[in-house]
């Protein structure tokens, strides 16, 4: 007769309490979000990311249901950060600086009105809701913020973590699959029922499964690789700790093989190369995994040899074969540089900076303060175009540049505190966060460093994934028990 263990008790009584009651429909709830919400166009409609902001409050709520709960959240930084953030955003919001209004509604173009507001406070542009303003952006940075607090606070056990990481894997999975689908088959328009005029010029942007922006596709992508290494990395030590190889890591480790050809077809250029970056460093971490545990699973080295081989074949077929759009684009580029026109994106947003250095211009407000910098510095003139300006973007594309640029050194400095909080608790936590969190931590600095070149940190879909992945990686690790090294 096989008894249970005293962790499969402890996982038993903890599942008839009040404390496993709330931890399964906190994580449901959350991951059935995180499921849904990249098919949803990428979120970003204002009602996705109102809906996350409600989904949020409502998962935070359930899980401060539980005394011990609430002391978990009052010891965590991030609430303490990010309600300091939110509180900066609103303030930009209830202070505005302007009023944009938009002159006609078939066109692009916005006249500011000053207001009355109080210099010394943090301030920003009241607009549209609908369209983008301090109070849109006020909504869209607290959802992801309340699902991290719910799931800090509601996780008690390791498998809800690893319950995530496999969802969000298979659901890469999947995008993937309908990005290859759609490369066979060019669709006309995003999923086969969403268009937009503003989009119909390049009808490639429809390739890329829920979203509508190639690289945003492509983030989600190498986070759900990542998510599958860390399903992999579990799976391996499970196998070291039974003392006999699991053939389903190298099912795990093949769906990784599936996400990463999908980026030679995507067409993103960043997405191509931090996507075989991140596969490359993550299938490093595995094999160094199995090295210091002294185990030598024969499957291991199989499947890596393998995987490795199968993505030189794969790459040198695409390149030399003209079989990737990916690559023809980046050759397409190459040879016409001035169709290009981020680098003075970028430049112009270094500019917008100085003026509003500690406070910003507010959130949200690139839209309406950037064409004002064009048309001084004569980039992007137009006698064609209404408004005298062929090129008006919401994004900086270098969310590094944007969030100093909307939110001034103090707000992007409370961001970046953020962040540092993470990396900083995973080295804390050593070995204790194993493997698999690392995995995690690679595929969110991918992110980290698009954002650089991109603008991931303005998608609600990634946003909220990327929230969720790294608290999830790192509350993981935390409670993993110490390991006691006997010599």
């Amino acid at each position: 007769m096989n008894f249970p263990t005293a962790t499969a008790t402890a996982h038993l009584s903890l599942d008839k309490s009040p404390v496993g009651s709330v931890e399964r429909t906190v994580t449901w709830l959350i991951t059935a979000w995180v499921v849904i919400v990249p098919w949803l166009i990428g979120g970003r409609f204002w009602w996705t990311q109102a809906l996350s902001t409600a989904i949020g409050a409502l998962a935070l709520f359930l899980s401060l249901r539980l005394r011990e709960n609430r002391r978990t959240l009052w010891r965590f930084p991030v609430f303490w950060l990010g309600l300091l953030f939110n509180a900066f955003v609103l303030c930009q919001t209830l202070n505005p600086w302007a009023e944009a209004i938009q002159r006609r509604a078939d066109v692009y173009v916005w006249d500011l009105y000053l207001r009355n507001h109080i210099e010394w406070l943090p301030s920003g542009i009241t607009g549209d809701y609908f369209g983008q303003s301090s109070l849109r952006m006020f909504v869209y940075w607290l959802g992801p913020w309340l699902l991290t607090c719910a799931w800090w606070t509601g996780v008690r056990r390791r498998r809800s973590g690893r319950r995530l990481a496999l969802i969000v894997f298979l659901n890469g999975i999947i995008t993937a699959l309908v990005i290859y689908y759609q490369y066979i088959r060019p669709p006309t328009a995003v999923l086969g029922f969403y268009t937009d005029p503003q989009f119909q010029y390049d009808l490639t942007l429809f390739r890329s499964a829920g979203f509508i922006d190639r690289n945003a596709a492509a983030v989600l992508l190498y986070l759900s690789m990542s998510a599958g290494m860390a399903v992999a990395c579990q799976l391996q030590a499970r196998a070291r700790k039974e003392g006999r190889d699991n053939g389903l890591t190298w099912i795990v480790l093949l769906g990784c093989l599936v996400i990463l050809g999908s980026f030679f077809v995507l067409g993103s250029r960043a997405g191509l190369f931090i996507g075989c970056a991140v596969f490359i460093v993550n299938l490093f971490v595995l094999i160094a995994a199995s090295l210091a545990s002294g185990v030598r699973s024969p499957g291991l080295w199989v499947g890596s040899s393998v995987l490795v081989v199968g993505l030189a074949v794969m790459g040198f077929f695409l390149i030399t074969g003209k079989g990737s759009f990916t690559i023809q684009r980046m050759g397409y580029l190459a040879a016409h540089p001035e169709q290009d026109t981020r680098a003075i994106l970028r430049q112009e947003t270094v500019r917008m900076i100085g003026p509003h250095l500690w406070l910003g211009w507010g959130a949200g407000s690139y839209r309406y303060v950037s064409p004002s910098y064009f048309l001084a510095d004569g980039y992007f003139h137009s006698k064609e175009a209404y408004g005298g300006l062929a090129v008006r973007t919401d994004y900086a594309h270098s969310d590094w540049l944007q969030f100093p640029m909307e939110l001034g050194v103090i707000g992007a400095g409370i961001e970046l505190a953020i962040l540092l909080f993470w990396y900083g608790y995973a080295v804390k936590l050593g070995r204790r966060l194993g493997a698999e969190g690392a995995v995690i931590l690679v595929g969110c600095a991918g992110m980290l460093v698009n954002a650089a070149v991109e603008f991931p940190m303005f998608n609600g879909a990634l946003i909220v994934l990327f929230s969720l992945l790294l608290a999830s990686a790192i509350k993981t690790g935390a409670l993993e028990p110490a390991r006691i090294v006997r010599r």
